[in-house]
């Protein structure tokens, strides 16, 4: 089953294309929101289905087109709430944080599954995903 894999990117790709294509009357925010209900929704999925082939099939499109639609909005959502004045220094501010996060994350999951359980490491990554999404929800867009 090693295509599973093979299916983020072309995911990732593809979730940026339509984007561009249907997107650019959409604020940010709310392409943020979609990703990041479109995460959560890949894993709740995973854990209503269980592992099999299909399943992660459609868990590995889901999560790589959410991750493309991320990476979009980290650098348009800062600009379109806060403007280009000072962006660059904001983005940088904001680079801190993201690049530890980054960083530990894969021995944090690692950690994880290896003391705890393959199922606690998704509800972990699950719980973060929510938790991103409801701070998504509760952002206002400027006037």
């Amino acid at each position: 089953m090693v295509w599973i894999g093979a299916l983020f990117g072309p995911a990732q790709v593809g979730a940026r294309l339509i984007e561009f294509a249907f997107g650019r009357t959409l604020h940010p925010l709310w392409v943020a929101r979609v990703a990041l209900s479109m995460l959560l929704c890949a894993f709740m999925m995973l854990a209503l289905l269980g592992i099999a082939p299909s399943v992660a099939a459609a868990f590995a499109l889901m999560f790589g087109g959410a991750n493309g639609l991320v990476t979009i909005t980290r650098g348009a959502v800062p600009l379109a709430l806060f403007g280009a004045s000072g962006y660059g220094r904001l983005m940088g501010r904001l680079a801190g944080p993201f690049l530890l996060v980054q960083a530990v994350a894969p021995l944090v999951m690692a950690f994880v599954v290896d003391r705890v359980s393959d199922p606690a490491a998704l509800t972990l990554a699950a719980t973060f995903a929510a938790t991103a999404l409801i701070c998504f929800v509760l952002i206002r867009r400027p006037n």
